[in-house]
């Protein structure tokens, strides 16, 4: 095999180069090559043009194979995954039907049909070149002995007969690989129908390659259609896709972290919900379903793809009440999806619903406590609301007051306290007080105990609560409050905590108890306060080990939330622009 046969500029010594694009995980990347062809005698050795002065196929094939890291590679793929780097369309693959072609044929939308064995015998062949792809072009419905008979659609009534034009991959050889049977070329359907109609339906097949068949033939001749969905901003791109109507987009590019929400597919109902969840709200008044694409991604990159690919992913979706926030365990536990993508270990995961009005849920999920980033895109073909479900940052109401107004322990415990302690202490004697006598003392009880109870890093957190002033000290008035609070934390970790799958242990005693990391939403609502999902993320890393959460990790969530909280509103209160937002002051804290 010679290198270079047929150079296309005349100065061998320096090969012009070119870049081709390709869309690498909803990304666009230039490949960039030379002129150089590697040929086998007088001809490239791969793919090339019938012209022997055309070369663009050769050379986006030279570039699509460095992109795979050289030519064997190429000899791996499939129609599915040349689309999608080709086009950066979302794609799929479904067995052919009506109802489908009605709903993507008119979009932004890629059709390949690859047909079946051939089954007749040569004298009753039908032209079609067998397991080969036809790109489908167009639909139409016809009547006979009409005056106004071509309309559009894939929908037929009495005496109709659907259409579907369809492209053959080349013309030539023996059979040309153009349908031979009913509606195409010169066959004797043609003449039920008037010459107007004749004739409109021989302008929109213009190419040579093109040909017309009945769509009940088309299902029982092709086996499976390759789908890509091409997104606005590609389709603004394209002129020639300009004829058919946009896709509405909506693109997030998130990450499954263990212990936060790598929750996997369905079946773990204690753990699903805590995937990352996006809504959809299709809104009532459209006389049709909406057309809606779903698509989840991992993580690749083209080069490695053929020994990364070994990850599964999936997505599960819910119908869900207008008024319900997130998809709860309880939620899970109690109704079946309406629908999902089961666990598959392929590049990217596509599905093509038709959703009548109401609110939906996608979570995207791989396996369990797998990591990994993932890209979701959602694609429709009508007005619909799409949005990352969350919570915003707020601490519901101030538990510390509540138990100020304890007037009788207040004071008996403020009696011992200052018999024993300065007006102001510091973080070790805080501990000191939370630690002593907590069996026995009624003020402290459940505190503490003998080698148990807070740590030091707590007692620097709650004492942070009521000094201001940042002096790393606390009026002995402060201690009953913190010790409510800390009381009520504690009640709510012990009521939120403990489940019958074993997601808690709490037989060494609440301080030594763990309870998964999974949880701790659930717990911050049941302490009064709640996290969006980056700072649920922040906590989740700052405050567990192994998947799992203690009671020392959850009061200093608690702690730094409401510190943050206190901290940022006494800000803005200084100053009318704030220089961070909530989020980030809460987020530097967690850190701190």
């Amino acid at each position: 095999m010679s290198q270079v046969n047929r150079p296309l500029d005349e100065n061998l010594d320096a090969p012009r180069r070119d870049g081709v694009n390709a869309k690498q995980w909803g990304k666009w990347i230039e490949v960039r090559v030379d002129d150089r062809l590697p040929t086998r005698g007088d001809r490239p050795a791969h793919l090339h043009c019938a012209q022997p002065d055309i070369f663009w196929a050769a050379l986006l094939e030279k570039a699509y194979a460095k992109l795979y890291g050289g030519y064997s590679f190429l000899k791996y793929g499939t129609v599915g995954r040349a689309l999608q780097d080709l086009t950066g369309a979302v794609v799929q693959s479904v067995p052919p039907s009506g109802p489908l072609l009605g709903g993507a044929v008119p979009r932004s939308t890629l059709l390949i049909a690859i047909s079946g064995v051939e089954k007749e015998t040569k004298r009753r062949r039908s032209g079609l070149l067998t397991e080969h792809p036809y790109c489908v072009t167009g639909l139409a419905r016809v009547r006979a002995n009409s005056t106004d008979s071509v309309t559009h659609g894939s929908g037929s009534s009495a005496g109709d007969t659907s259409l579907i034009r369809l492209r053959s991959p080349w013309i030539g050889g023996e059979w040309g690989g153009v349908w031979c049977g009913a509606w195409s070329e010169r066959s004797w359907e043609w003449n039920a129908l008037n010459e107007r109609d004749r004739e409109l339906l021989s302008s929109r097949s213009s190419n040579d390659c093109e040909f017309w068949m009945s769509v009940n033939e088309f299902l029982t001749r092709f086996v499976v259609i390759w789908l890509a969905h091409i997104g606005p901003d590609d389709w603004a791109l394209e002129p020639g896709l300009h004829t058919r109507a946009p896709w509405r987009a909506a693109l997030a590019v998130r990450q499954w972290r263990a212990g936060f929400n790598a929750g996997g597919p369905h079946r773990f109902i204690e753990t699903t919900a805590t995937n990352p969840q996006f809504r959809i709200r299709v809104p009532p008044g459209h006389p049709s379903k909406a057309h809606v694409v779903v698509a989840v991604a991992q993580k690749y990159e083209c080069y490695r793809s053929r020994n990364y690919e070994d990850e599964e992913i999936g997505f599960t979706i819910y119908e869900v009440p207008p008024g319900m926030q997130r998809v709860t365990p309880q939620y899970v536990s109690e109704q079946m999806p309406l629908d999902f993508a089961p666990l598959s270990n392929l590049r990217e995961i596509a599905t093509f619903f038709a959703l009548p009005a109401g609110d939906f849920v996608v979570m995207p999920h791989a396996a369990q406590h797998r990591e990994g980033r993932f890209l979701l895109r959602i694609f429709a073909d009508q007005h619909t609301d799409v949005w990352e479900v969350n919570e915003e940052n707020l601490v519901i109401h101030n538990i510390a007051a509540d138990f100020c107004d304890e007037r009788t322990i207040d004071a008996r415990i403020l009696y011992k306290l200052r018999t024993r302690y300065p007006h102001e202490i510091d973080a070790t004697q805080l501990q000191a007080i939370l630690k002593a006598h907590g069996g026995t003392n009624r003020g402290f009880r459940g505190l503490g105990g003998i080698n148990c109870g807070p740590s030091l890093e707590l007692c620097r957190g709650m004492l942070a609560l009521r000094d201001p002033a940042l002096g790393g000290r606390l009026s002995i008035e402060h201690v009953p409050a913190l010790i409510g609070l800390m009381r009520f934390w504690k009640a709510a970790f012990r009521r939120c905590g403990p489940s019958s799958s074993g997601t808690a242990t709490l037989s060494r005693g609440i301080w030594a108890s763990k309870v998964s990391s999974y949880c701790l939403r659930g717990l911050l609502w049941a302490g009064g306060a709640t996290a969006s999902n980056k700072v649920l993320e922040a906590l989740v890393s700052r405050f567990t080990r192994n998947r799992q959460i203690t009671l020392e990790g959850y009061l200093l969530s608690m702690a730094r939330l409401h510190l943050a909280h206190e901290r940022y509103h006494s800000l803005d209160a200084k100053a009318k622009a704030s220089p961070l937002s909530l989020e980030e002051m809460i987020l530097m804290t967690i850190y701190s």
